[in-house]
């Protein structure tokens, strides 16, 4: 019993000596990075550091259709902040996007939408990003942008799915 008693007594004294040595970090930055990168992995179970864009997309899908947007996001700011020219940037943004909408949450699918725009003029999500935009403003009550972004879709983009689901839109609205 006394045994046990000085191991305990010697793992509480030496505990928060050993946890300062380990998290002293050169400077300041570089401590904080060290907590986000271990935060992600305690929230996702798995060093994200180590995965490539095309795995990062693929949990995102999953995480997506779970609805889980904790595991969602995190995958997002790793993949946008490693990968920000990978091929499927352009499509987490628009995921995110959807996600935001359906959690109700319109300002922020507009700035994941109007991000495609910006960051990738020419990808083929732009036409769907203007879409969904017009939408969401049609969901927040504001017909004037909702009738702009549709107006500006079919005029842009004729012939495509987009631009007919555009027309009829325009139709209900006016």
């Amino acid at each position: 019993m006394k045994q046990l008693r000085r191991l305990a007594a010697t793992v509480l004294i030496s505990l928060p000596l050993l946890v300062t040595a380990k998290t002293k970090a050169p400077f300041k930055g570089a401590q904080n990075d060290l907590s986000k990168e271990s935060l992600l992995v305690e929230l996702t179970g798995k060093d994200v550091s180590k995965e490539s864009d095309t795995t990062l997309y693929a949990e995102m899908v999953g995480a997506y259709q779970r609805d889980d947007e904790i595991g969602f996001k995190s995958r997002l700011q790793s993949l946008m902040s490693r990968f920000p020219q990978s091929p499927y940037a352009d499509n987490a943004l628009f995921l995110a996007g959807r996600m935001a909408v359906d959690h109700g949450n319109y300002a922020e699918a507009i700035r994941f939408f109007g991000r495609i725009e910006k960051d990738y003029p020419r990808s083929n999500r732009v036409v769907a990003a203007k879409f969904a935009k017009a939408m969401t403003y049609k969901k927040m009550n504001l017909p004037e942008f909702s009738r702009r972004n549709l107006a500006e879709v079919r005029s842009r983009y004729p012939g495509s799915p987009e631009s007919f689901r555009a027309d009829a839109e325009l139709k209900m609205i006016k």
